[in-house]
């Protein structure tokens, strides 16, 4: 009787544990969503749109160097966005079309530019 109160105990436990952590993940992650607006084009530190973020109004036809290497990308911009692996726009680019989103588990960009 005791090991099946205990094991209930601890169950529950568990149940209201799992339940209170992704409701916080996803206010967290909602809240950066939030701030990216229309418009923007609004770089992410992880591939969930969390972390740090920089946001571009109007990003540029110039290269701009990114401040972190970014893990996704909101371009709410109307500009497609070219993203490189190298800090000063060169080499093969990876295209990110306006009023899109995407994220990046395998590659490392350092820059970009608005095409």
């Amino acid at each position: 009787m005791k090991l099946r109160l205990a094991l209930g105990v601890t169950a529950a436990a568990a149940v209201v544990a799992v339940g209170i952590t992704p409701a916080s993940a996803a206010q967290d992650r909602s809240a950066d969503a939030g701030a990216c607006v229309p418009g923007i084009a609004c770089f992410y530190e992880t591939t969930a749109f969390g972390g740090r973020s920089v946001h571009y109004a109007s990003p540029s036809t110039s290269c701009t160097r990114l401040p972190f290497v970014p893990g996704s990308l909101f371009n709410w911009s109307t500009k497609d966005i070219y993203l490189y692996r190298t800090a000063d726009c060169t080499g093969v680019a990876n295209l990110e079309p306006a009023n899109n989103f995407h994220s990046y588990p395998s590659t490392k960009f350092l820059s970009f530019r608005a095409g």
